[in-house]
Order: C-alpha cells, then sequence, then structure tokens
C-alpha cells in the first residue's frame, strides 16, 4: 500500500471512529493547535489549560492508533493524517458554530415571519413564482412584503426591520446577489402632448409634466433621470402606470409594465433622440446577522435561483 492510500485508509477509519466517540471541543482543541502551531497558544486561544488540550489530542490519537501531531520543542506540526483531516474537521467545525448559532438565535422557537422589502419596479408575477416555491418548504411560515422604491429598502435593511431585500442600492454589510436589470422606457398617452414631437432632447422635457415614484425612504432621493420641474408624484408603479395612461404626464416606466399597452396604442414611447431606454439593477440582499437561518437562508436562495428569465443578468 503506497502512502497516499495507507492516509486515506487511516482518514476513513479515523473519521468512523471519531463521528461516535470524539466531541466537538476535541475537535476544537485539533484545530486550536493546527492553526496555532503549538498547543500553549491554543490553549490561550480557547482560554483552557494547555494540559486539557493535550489530554484531549492524545485520546483522539488513541481511537486513531496514530500521530496527529510531531512535537518539536514547543512547536506542534501535523502528521500527514493530520493535514488529511484538517479541512474536514474545520468544516465539520464551522457547521457545527453555525448550528449552535441557529439554535440560540431560536431559542427552542421556529421563525414564524420573514419580512421581505421588495422594489416596486420587480415584476410580481416572479415574486409570486417565488413565494409559491417556499411555501411548499415552509407552509407555516407568514411573509410580510414591503414594497419600496429608491432609499427605501436600505432604509428598512439598516433599521433592521426587514430579512431580505431587493433595490438598487442596499448596505455595504449586506450580503449581495446580483438580480436583474430593469430596463425603462420613457413612455405617455396617444392624446399627451409629447406624443406629437419628433426629436426631443433631454432638455425639452422640462416643458413637459413627470410622473414619478417617491422615495418611500426618508432621504427624498430621485432616478437621476428627472427631465421635468412639473411632477405628479406617487407612491406605486400601478398608480404612475394609470396616470401615465390617463395623459397626466409622460415617465419613465419598466417594459414589463407596458409592453401590452404599448401593443394596443395605450402608451407610446418619447421620441428622444438619445437615452430613450435606462436600465435599473437591483440586487438580491439578506442580512448578514441572519445568513443561518433556514427559513431565510431558503427565501434567498429562492430569489437567486428563480431570476426572471426576461430581465435575468447576462
Amino acid at each position: 500500500m503506497n502512502k497516499k492510500k495507507h492516509i486515506e485508509s487511516w482518514l476513513v477509519k479515523g473519521i468512523s471512529l471519531m463521528s461516535a466517540r470524539v466531541t466537538l471541543e476535541m475537535w476544537r482543541a485539533f484545530i486550536a493547535i493546527a492553526e496555532q502551531g503549538s498547543a500553549m497558544k491554543a490553549a490561550q486561544k480557547l482560554n483552557k489549560s494547555q494540559s486539557a488540550l493535550c489530554h484531549s489530542i492524545k485520546k483522539m490519537e488513541s481511537l486513531l492508533g496514530h500521530s496527529l501531531f510531531i512535537v518539536e520543542g514547543r512547536r506542534s506540526t501535523l502528521t500527514d493524517l493530520g493535514h488529511s483531516l484538517l479541512p474536514r474537521a474545520q468544516s465539520l467545525h464551522n457547521n457545527a458554530t453555525q448550528i449552535e448559532t441557529l439554535a440560540s438565535k431560536y431559542q427552542g422557537k421556529l421563525m414564524t415571519e420573514i419580512n421581505v422589502a421588495v422594489d416596486v419596479l420587480l415584476p410580481f408575477d416572479f415574486i409570486r413564482d417565488v413565494f409559491e416555491r417556499f411555501y411548499q418548504v415552509y407552509p407555516t411560515v407568514s411573509i410580510r412584503v414591503f414594497e419600496t422604491s429608491l432609499s427605501g429598502a436600505e432604509q428598512l435593511m439598516e433599521s433592521g426591520s426587514v430579512s431580505l431585500a431587493i433595490a438598487s442600492r442596499l448596505p455595504k454589510e449586506t450580503v449581495l446577489e446580483p438580480l436583474a436589470e430593469i430596463e425603462l422606457l420613457c413612455v405617455c398617452a396617444p392624446s399627451f402632448p409629447l406624443a406629437t414631437e419628433t426629436q426631443v432632447f433631454q432638455p425639452e422635457l422640462k416643458r413637459y409634466r413627470q410622473v414619478v415614484i417617491r422615495d418611500s425612504g426618508n432621504q427624498n432621493l430621485d432616478s437621476g433621470w428627472l427631465g421635468s420641474h412639473q411632477r405628479l408624484t406617487v407612491s406605486s408603479l400601478t398608480a404612475a402606470l394609470e396616470s401615465v395612461e390617463q395623459g397626466l404626464g409622460f415617465g419613465w416606466l419598466p417594459m414589463h409594465s407596458i409592453a401590452e399597452k404599448m401593443a394596443c396604442g395605450g402608451l407610446v414611447p418619447v421620441d428622444l433622440t438619445k437615452g430613450k431606454r435606462r436600465v435599473v439593477r437591483l440586487q438580491l440582499g439578506m442580512s448578514a446577522d441572519q445568513a443561518h437561518v433556514g427559513e431565510v437562508n431558503t427565501l434567498f436562495d429562492l430569489f437567486n435561483q428563480l431570476k426572471p428569465a426576461e430581465i435575468e443578468l447576462a
């Protein structure tokens, strides 16, 4: 048997024995000594006595019938078997720590509700599909949705009011994944004066009323695409769409929400010389404090896996 196969044989044997008899504290002792390079430094890190750590290692080695360390003076060096076990031991320890954190957070209770902030520009069909899949796994967990725009989701995440959020801007400490690009088109009703204008330059938009969705946060931000000082400010995408359709102003609206109305002539594109389309990049964010909560993590994964095909990032 060559050296590699010999180590693998000991590894299988060691894992089998340890799974039944080695405690988490023994794993911690093994990892600490391996990472610190000596039992003395490991004892200081774990705030334990050096003799207690050495006793744990000797017990592990007796189970294996093979040494894990070679002690040279004050230095403890891993044996070949020790090197093979270390990454698996670290993974086991990390998983155990996550379970302990989750257990202490729940304190014997299951999560009953998840708060989610969702940008008003995101297609509702996509959100519905995600929630339907989630309820297949957690049918008794309630979901509370906050419809937000601009700084609203960021504010809710910072205050800890929501566990998940989808928005164009989120706190830096949030666990982030790119989710979708929402394409917006400048449109108006056929009866609106802009509809008959050709080759409209951006400054000329100031002569017309613009329908905008207000910032749901308290920062009073704008999208950066305001083309008019005359504004009709509403609080939802539905209100913005209806206002533009009724000829109360022009607006930048998501393609997925206006496709049918454009096809039947209810809305027409504004003939801008450039910049006819805009893109909002939405991110999916999860509170770092709840990244190991099963229900929250499952919902995060579903949003990330089921990115809407027609607006998915390339």
